[in-house]
Parts: C-alpha cells; structure tokens; sequence
C-alpha cells in the first residue's frame, strides 16, 4: 500500500514539475516549493536539486491540461506617472535618455516586436506597463529596459531576478535568457554593474507590494545596452534583432522545462 502511494504521488510530482501546474492550481499547503505536502515528495524524490524531470507521454499530457505558453513582457518605465499609490515614489521613474532617445521608446519597440514573434508561435502574450497587474502570473516574464551612464565607454548587457531567487526556476530563465541575449548579440557581458534596484525590483517584490508578479511565476529583468554607447546604441535601434535574441532565450528555457 505504501509503495502504491508513493508511485502515485512520484506520477504527480513529475506531472506537476513539468510544467509547474502546482503553481496554477495547486493550494499553497500542497504546492511544490511551498512547504506543503509535494515539497515533502520532491525532496524524497530528487533531494533538494532543481531536477526538470521529462517523460515525453507525461510531458504531452501535462502541457495540453496547462494550456497555450503564456508570457508576460513588461515595458520598462511604461506609463511611469500612473503607478498606483503604493507605487507613488516611482511616478517620475521615466527611464534613462540619451543620445536622442529615450530608454521607454526603446523598450517598447523591443517589447513589440518579441510580442509578435512569440505569439506567431502560439504563445499568449500580455504586454505590460510598469504598473503589474497585483499577483500577475504566467509562465514567465521579461521586464525589458536599457541602460544609460555618464562614461560613454561602458557597454553591454545584464540581467537579473530578485535576490533570493524567488522560485527554483529563475536561475534556469536567466541562464537561456542571457546565453541567447549573449551569444546572438555580441554584447559584453556588464553583470559586474547590476544594481541593487535590479537585484530588488519593484515588480517583482510580491512581499511588499501589491502590483507584482507572482511569487511562482519566473521573471527577469533585462538590460539590453547602454544608450550612451555609440555601439550598443547602434543595437538598441535594431529592436526586432534584439527581440530575436530574447525569443531564443524563452524558447531555450520552455523547453529545458519541458513546457514545449
């Protein structure tokens, strides 16, 4: 009777961690990584490591119950000045310019064209402001934004989730992501200059604030160059390029979760 059990709940930990449905359904005391009951089962399982695990029957199944990929793409500094009033510090948090161009224009530009490009795979997309929606969940969420600085010779790209690590699978998101942004780009790697902003960003920052993404739901910010760069300037006025690159990157991830 026991070693019934146990292959039925190990049946529902690999259905569950393939796609993270516990996340969408589950009741906090029973979902993965939550302390409850699967958390339990996991450890039992896999011990304490991040293990995708990916039987392709299982997989298939699990996805089709899951639904389309949703993906949440947020515009940085998008409609900065409605924050809400939790938010209203960040009201005149317009984003960088320089160069004649200013940081939002770009993000949108970007944000646009990898919308585009993920829904012509199927994917649902909701593009976002700098306000989230509060407890906005998907299976993802870029925050896409550029950089700018007084020396002009700093360049590159760089990323970050919130510290800690608010689930298991944003280090597996940040690591496609920047390996894809990396490799397609050329772009220097600056994650020696990633910011305590970053590290802390608001939206992601569901202890504190309503209006943030779930504490579920992997998501990253992305830095994508430097404005004051006249290379990286050249870049940042390719969006669809740039939007290429990150495409790579959520693509690289699904599938290293088994979500495709």
């Amino acid at each position: 009777m026991l070693a019934l059990a146990l292959a039925v709940a190990t049946t529902l930990l690999v259905l569950m961690s393939t796609v993270g449905l516990a996340a969408r359904w589950a009741r906090p005391m029973l979902a993965l990584g939550a302390g409850g009951v699967l958390t339990t089962i996991e450890r039992l399982v896999s011990g304490n490591e991040v293990r995708i695990l990916r039987p392709a029957p299982l997989r298939k199944l699990a996805n089709r119950l899951a639904g389309p990929v949703r993906v949440g793409l947020q515009v940085g500094h998008l409609d900065a000045a409605l924050q809400p009033d939790e938010l209203a510090e960040l009201r005149y948090s317009t984003g960088a310019h320089a160069n004649g161009l200013d940081e939002v224009d770009v993000n949108l530009a970007v944000v646009e064209a990898l919308a585009a490009r993920l829904q012509r795979r199927g994917f649902e997309v909701d593009v976002l402001p700098a306000t989230i929606p509060p407890g906005y969940s998907a299976d993802l969420l870029l925050s896409v934004h550029a950089d700018s600085s007084l020396d002009p010779e700093r360049n590159g790209y760089k990323s970050a989730h919130f510290l800690p690590a608010r689930n298991a699978r944003e280090a597996i998101l940040k690591v496609a992501v920047d390996r894809a942004v990396l490799s397609a780009t050329g772009l220097r790697d600056d994650d020696r200059n990633v910011s305590g902003n970053m590290l802390h960003y608001y939206a992601f920052n569901a202890r504190h604030y309503r209006h943030a993404v779930a504490p579920r739901t992997p998501a990253l910010l992305v830095e994508l160059g430097y404005l004051s760069n006249p290379a990286d300037l050249r870049l940042l006025k390719q969006p669809d390029r740039l939007a290429a690159a990150l495409e790579a990157g959520v693509v690289r991830y699904l599938s290293d979760i088994a979500r495709l």
